[in-house]
């Protein structure tokens, strides 16, 4: 699974990925790269603390994005958990749940893409499987894999 990603996984990118600081595209030279869970692991709670610090962030925001980054998954380059279940993992109501989410996506802080459709969702809605990505997390894979070189 690891060296083949699925097709429905769009954001996992064969050639170079342009921008990747704003992007949530992953090139898939990564795949190698980061076989080891634990150093994939280590750059994405990099990557949340340095955006868990923003002070234009709700304190519901942060916790969402923790449960994002608690929950993200290598198999897929994404988190793809239902909203309600992050609300059960940070104790709050699915109404301040939704409002955080909608804040992380407007900053572009995640991205909330569709499975197997090339589609980038503004706000999360009801149907298809949704999967969450991490804005810049390859800028920070780089980095890391420049270090290592």
């Amino acid at each position: 699974m690891r060296d083949s990603i699925k097709r429905e996984y769009w954001w996992v990118s064969a050639g170079e990925v342009e921008n990747e600081s704003e992007s949530p595209f992953i090139a898939m030279k990564y795949n190698s790269a980061f076989r080891d869970y634990s150093k994939l692991r280590k750059q994405v709670w990099n990557w949340y603390r340095a955006r868990a610090g923003r002070e234009d962030l709700s304190p519901v925001a942060k916790l969402l994005l923790w449960s994002v980054c608690e929950r993200y998954r290598w198999q897929t380059w994404s988190s793809h958990d239902a909203i309600s279940y992050y609300c059960k993992m940070i104790g709050v109501h699915r109404t301040s749940a939704s409002r955080g989410m909608s804040e992380l996506l407007e900053k572009e802080i995640l991205w909330c893409v569709l499975e197997g459709e090339r589609k980038r969702l503004r706000k999360s809605q009801a149907g298809g499987k949704k999967h969450f990505l991490l804005v810049g997390l390859g800028a920070h894979l780089r980095e890391q894999v420049g270090r290592d070189s």
